[in-house]
């Protein structure tokens, strides 16, 4: 907890949790960063367990959007939608750096949040080689759906989110990077993007409970590194 009592973040700083990647942005209140990583590794679990993210895909997103919602997000925008790519070959983290990207625009306006992600996106494959990353590797090895976030702190103190999840198949390749590298080999995918605003209020109620049921995996399962 000694993040949470040095107040205000200097550093954008990108959390790999269970193999989805939640960008940070520079501003936000340590205690802020703090519970939208738990926040968002708990709704991740809670979706896993309930449903196959690669059969499943639409009940694991919908799933995890209401977890979200459930711990004090407010939800102002969500879909899920087959999407189609002109592309020949396109990585899920391109996808969703886009998605994010054109979310974010029209929430806040700009490209904080679409560069935020990219940032954190590119600066994964320089920690590639950090023990951390390859044990993340081979536990979502299989994973169905693929998810990147970008997140910041307003000056009137809003946490803003937007999430992107791409359902991906993983390559058969054992020196394959992480899912958000992975290609997209076909033209027609599923991607679900949703915008979220924490609601402080609700979240003191529940920041507690999340700890708890999240124990020592929200040590052992996230790797943190400044971008």
């Amino acid at each position: 907890m000694s993040e949470i009592a040095q107040g205000t973040t200097t550093n954008d700083s990108a959390i790999l949790v269970e193999g989805n990647l939640l960008a940070c942005g520079a501003g936000m209140s340590a205690q802020s960063r703090h519970d939208v990583k738990n926040a968002f590794h708990f709704a991740t679990l809670v979706a896993d367990k309930a449903f196959d993210a690669e059969k499943q895909s639409r009940q694991w997103y919908d799933k995890f959007v209401d977890v979200m919602r459930d711990l004090g997000f407010t939800i102002p925008r969500r879909s899920f939608e087959l999407e189609t790519s002109a592309e020949l070959s396109v990585t899920v983290g391109a996808v969703a750096i886009r998605a994010i990207g054109a979310a974010g625009n029209a929430m806040l306006g700009g490209t904080v949040l679409g560069d935020l992600a990219k940032t954190a996106f590119d600066k994964l494959t320089t920690v590639e080689n950090d023990a951390k990353v390859l044990d993340h590797k081979r536990k979502n090895k299989a994973r169905g759906m693929v998810g990147l976030a970008a997140c910041i702190e307003t000056d009137n103190n809003d946490v803003v989110m937007v999430v992107s999840c791409i359902q991906a198949s993983a390559p058969q390749l054992d020196d394959d990077v992480l899912g958000i590298q992975w290609t997209l080999d076909k033209t027609h995918y599923y991607a679900g993007t949703a915008v979220l605003t924490l609601n402080t209020f609700v979240y003191d109620k529940v920041r507690e409970t999340v700890e708890n049921k999240l124990g020592v995996r929200s040590v052992e399962n996230v790797l943190q590194y400044d971008i």
